[in-house]
């Protein structure tokens, strides 16, 4: 079984190979907000907050036990060998979903982006594969459709803010490794997708040297961290790399001018060489 909140709440039967019908906007709610907290009794009260928004109905008790009796169902119809041990539990005064990590794609997330920030700075090729691995889990926004509610809402922003340091690290590792042509469209779609993250921004050195011709120059282990004390060091890494572009393009420029004149005045180029 996969439970999936890295876009729309749903869940996956691995063993039939099909999704499991979720019948209403209430229950990937419900799914959601359990998710959000997997494996700790979430309240009822909140779960009727999150549900209703502060417009739960009179018998919104009622209401919220029959959501969560026919979310059980469900997982039973499923998971028939865990009839008399069901996932979905009454606990305290409220309800927990019980999940493995490996049956979560958001801790499947959060795992493999903590294997990739290990590996940056000794291994940036398999940092770089555990990170496109760990961002291909999602399919859109997180808790897509269900955040109209304060659990859901926070865990999701949560998310959001984890996948945009994976896309930064990926954006980092990208320039320690040298962009390649082939990673220019990847690193490009980061850059649209976010203009205003600081890290994303810099005048795209990347794009500019590729343009150019060659390739960057792998960037120091030192400037390719994650943390806030790196980021003035990488800035001004970048800032020098742009440098370096300009002034190569300005020589290109220089070269090419006296190459003319040369040419006019009747002299070889190589001459220049030969003195």
């Amino acid at each position: 079984m996969q439970f999936r909140v890295l876009g729309v709440p749903e869940v996956h039967d691995d063993v039939a190979d099909r999704w499991v019908p979720l019948t209403s906007p209430k229950q990937r709610q419900l799914l959601g907000a359990l998710l959000a907290r997997p494996g700790v009794p979430v309240p009822m009260a909140r779960l009727i907050e999150e549900l209703w928004n502060g417009r739960a109905p009179g018998k919104a008790v009622n209401a919220l036990q029959a959501h969560v009796s026919r979310l059980r169902q469900l997982l039973i119809e499923a998971e028939p060998s865990r009839a008399n041990s069901p996932r979905l539990i009454a606990r305290d005064t409220g309800y927990v979903l019980q999940v493995r990590p490996e049956e979560l794609d958001s801790a499947r997330f959060r795992t493999g982006t903590a294997r990739a920030v290990a590996l940056l700075d000794s291994d940036p090729r398999a940092a770089r594969a555990l990170l496109k691995e760990a961002l291909g889990l999602w399919r859109g926004p997180a808790m897509a459709g269900s955040t109209s509610g304060p659990l859901c809402a926070g865990a999701a922003a949560e998310l959001e803010e984890e996948r945009l340091t994976a896309l930064q690290a990926l954006y980092d590792v990208q320039l320690r490794l040298g962009p390649r042509r082939e990673a220019v469209g990847e690193l490009r779609r980061i850059t649209a997708a976010h203009p205003g993250r600081e890290r994303f921004g810099g005048g795209r050195p990347w794009e500019r040297a590729v343009e150019q011709g060659p390739d960057l120059p792998p960037v120091p282990a030192a400037a390719a961290g994650t943390g806030a004390g790196d980021s003035g060091e990488l800035l001004r890494l970048r800032a020098r790399v742009d440098e370096l572009v300009d002034e190569q393009r300005l020589l290109r420029t220089q070269v090419e001018r006296l190459s003319l004149l040369l040419a006019r005045r009747g002299r070889a180029p190589g001459a220049l060489t030969r003195r």
